[in-house]
């Protein structure tokens, strides 16, 4: 056991893969049916499909590039590990294929409607045996077989609901409550609170970024302070460091917003960056949004959409 990992970090999986998705591998594609027949579905699929490449290879987006250098902060033996709403808990160097699958509502590959739901699909995906054969499948047993090792869970608010019971049972296995840590959201899940460290969004002027990364670039911050001041990766020390951050943080500055554009308005400027060459909407925005004009991002999203769809029906007729 001289090798064995002193500190797991687990982080929320992302929606963004650098691999693609067939439609065999969403969510989404999934019979409309009760949680046991879908997830056990899901899990045949998988169990089918060859993977592709290591989970750290796959996952991409701000949010993962900076929950791979958290080992690296730590400074440790370090474990990296995905809280996978695909795969369930994997290490980050196991190889899987690319899928689409998220405990957040209203997507169009959300696994459930509700957190019942989303609880019962974890607790399934546990009890298979997973992609990394002989690895624990769950916080519970991550605990159950390193009970002296802190343990870090950095997850948001839809993958601390779907896995707030094996967080509790993960706590309660290990040899000391306090080496367990779960960094995001406060007050969103009673069972865990005296577990939680809470990231609010007055971090952001501190640590940077977008929302997406703020619970992953909050993480990095207190590990660095915990790090520089020798202090153990406990939860009170988290904890005392985080209110620490959140006191400190400047206010945000607030951006002035832009002028707003009608649809036809947006439309028109769509059109004419296709007809240059354009082929992904996100730069078009953000270009849009430099000149001092601003549309909300789902909507020129749908826009762009209709608009490309348009052009490539009257370019084939």
């Amino acid at each position: 056991m001289t090798d064995a990992p002193l500190v797991h970090i687990a982080v929320t999986c992302t929606n963004r893969k650098r691999t693609i998705i067939s439609d065999h591998l969403r969510a989404g594609s999934l019979p409309d049916e009760n949680i046991e027949t879908r997830s056990d579905q899901w899990i045949e699929r998988l169990s089918a499909t060859p993977p592709k490449a290591r989970a750290r290879d796959i996952y991409a987006g701000e949010h993962w590039v900076m929950a791979q250098t958290l080992p690296e902060i730590v400074g440790q033996r370090v474990k990296l590990w995905v809280c996978s709403a695909g795969y369930g808990l994997i290490p980050a160097e196991t190889a899987i294929a690319g899928y689409g699958a998220t405990f957040s509502f209203g997507h169009q590959d959300s696994v459930a409607r509700n957190g019942d739901g989303t609880s019962a699909w974890w607790n399934r995906l546990s009890r298979w045996s997973g992609p990394s054969h002989g690895e624990p499948r769950s916080f519970s047993q991550l605990a159950t077989r390193y009970p002296g090792s802190p343990i870090i869970a950095v997850l948001s608010e839809p993958y601390l609901r779907a896995c707030a019971t094996d967080l509790a049972d993960a706590a309660s296995n290990l040899s000391d409550r306090d080496h367990l840590s779960i960094i995001g959201p406060g007050g969103r899940c009673a069972p865990l609170e005296d577990r939680i460290v809470p990231v609010t969004a007055a971090l952001r002027s501190l640590v940077g970024g977008s929302l997406l990364s703020l619970n992953v670039r909050a993480a990095a911050h207190v590990l660095k302070e915990a790090r520089a001041r020798r202090e153990e990766l406990r939860h009170s020390v988290f904890l005392k460091l985080m209110a620490e951050a959140t006191a400190s943080a400047p206010p945000e500055v607030q951006k002035q917003r832009g002028t707003a554009m009608s649809d036809d308005e947006v439309r028109a400027y769509i059109r004419d960056r296709l007809i240059s060459g354009a082929v992904s909407h996100t730069p078009l925005l953000r270009d849009l949004r430099a000149t001092g004009r601003s549309c909300e991002q789902a909507r020129f999203r749908q826009l762009f959409i209709e608009e490309r769809r348009v052009r490539a029906a009257g370019m084939l007729s």
